[in-house]
């Protein structure tokens, strides 16, 4: 049947093109398709200031579904990350070539822009799936068990096809439209700051070293670029704050900018456009409705403190795919409750260990609590004499 497919996925996010790249490779005759409103094809996606950690595991994904090598030209390795809190006299460093020896990194810093066009590049080639772009749904009804045709889903688009599937995969972002459509219960917490990100030159080469500076106002991330002499900043600060330091001049914001990094790379300069984004969290209470599933930031988006988000996006992918894969292979149903659960368990394990972590360490590093302060200093200083710890928590940084 034209219109019927196994599993359709409607957003093509970052999240949604990686889960069809992940998917298709189960089967050549597991037939996909995307829907996705905005005509993404007709043009490059344009630089929006931020970049993502991908992580070494989810570095072995990006191999998994071919889009390693196309963004080897522009990504910049994490071989060192460098925690300081403040005027602690305490730096914890996360060495790499504890998570791989091989390329001693903990990971890679990828502006998304690069991530997009080569997930995009990727999904053209990809025949079992197809992709109604520029096109949105109408309506989305599920179908009871006596379907002569094993859909579970249909969907009416905006162009008036009705396309079918035994799945559908909501894949449209952190304010999902899917998940308030099929009113799913969702905890929703505003964090009342802002992540101002940027990249900057500097007169220092970074030398492959990530650094995560907890200072009082917020925090500040400097990720190393491809270019030695570049870096991503993720600077996070109060909504009061964040207006007052994007009003600044050019002179006055540097200024503030070379305070928080310590000159740590010498005198630097902003070389793009800044952008802002609100920090919210956002959790689903379950992670599917009927044959419907949450992927990535629709179920589940975090704090951006540890810069975990896309990876755990990741994490969900490979539980379903890895489900998905054993179902089909022991030709057992995946649209039954059984097979939605068992995805809803073991990802809500992953998701509730993450969200948890960047939720207090947000409101720990947050506070000005002298009792706090002294607590974090102690972490700190333990974590890095404990070898056990510290391969702990490197092994966590790096995905596994």
């Amino acid at each position: 049947m034209k219109n019927f497919f196994d599993i359709i996925i409607v957003g093509s996010s970052y999240s949604g093109m990686a889960c069809a790249l992940a998917l298709a490779d189960i089967a050549n005759d597991l037939k996909i398709a995307i829907v996705e409103k905005e005509n993404i094809f007709a043009q490059q996606k344009p630089a929006d200031g931020r970049a993502y950690a991908i992580s070494a595991k989810s570095l072995e994904f990006f191999k998994k579904i071919n889009i390693y090598d196309d963004l080897t030209a522009y990504a910049g390795r994490i071989s060192d990350i460098k925690i300081t809190d403040d005027k602690s006299p305490f730096v914890l460093d996360f060495i790499g070539n504890e998570v791989d020896p091989v390329n001693n990194q903990l990971g890679q810093i990828i502006e998304n822009h690069y991530i997009f066009e080569a997930l995009k590049k990727r999904l053209l080639l990809q025949k079992n799936i197809t992709i109604f772009c520029p096109n949105h749904y109408q309506s989305i009804d599920f179908v009871d068990e006596n379907a002569h045709d094993n859909a579970k889903v249909i969907v009416k688009l905006a162009d008036n096809q009705e396309i079918k599937a035994k799945l559908l995969l909501a894949c449209d972002g952190r304010f999902s439209k899917l998940r308030e459509y099929f009113s799913i219960p969702t905890r929703l917490k505003n964090y009342q700051q802002i992540a101002m990100v940027f990249k900057i030159n500097h007169q220092l080469p970074h030398q492959n070293i990530a650094y995560e500076k907890f200072l009082r106002g917020g925090p500040l991330a400097i990720l190393p670029l491809q270019d030695q002499h570049q870096s991503s900043i993720v600077w996070i600060a109060k909504n009061n704050q964040a207006e007052v330091i994007k009003d600044l001049d050019q002179e006055n914001f540097l200024q503030q900018l070379h305070k928080k990094m310590e000159f740590c790379l010498g005198q630097c300069q902003v070389i793009s456009e800044k952008f802002s984004y609100p920090l919210t969290l956002v959790e689903a209470q379950k992670f599917y409705y009927q044959n419907a599933i949450l992927i990535g930031d629709a179920g589940c988006g975090i704090h951006p403190i540890a810069g975990q988000g896309f990876n755990l996006a990741i994490a969900g992918i490979e539980i379903l795919q890895e489900s998905l894969q054993k179902n089909i292979l022991c030709g057992l149903n995946f649209t039954d409750q059984a097979f939605l659960e068992n995805y809803h368990k073991s990802f809500r394990v992953v998701s509730k260990k993450m969200l948890l972590a960047t939720d207090i360490l947000n409101s720990v590093f947050e506070s000005d609590s002298l009792s706090l302060a002294i607590l974090r200093d102690l972490g700190l200083g333990m974590i890095n004499s404990s070898k056990k710890i510290k391969k702990f928590f490197i092994k966590n940084a790096g995905g596994y």
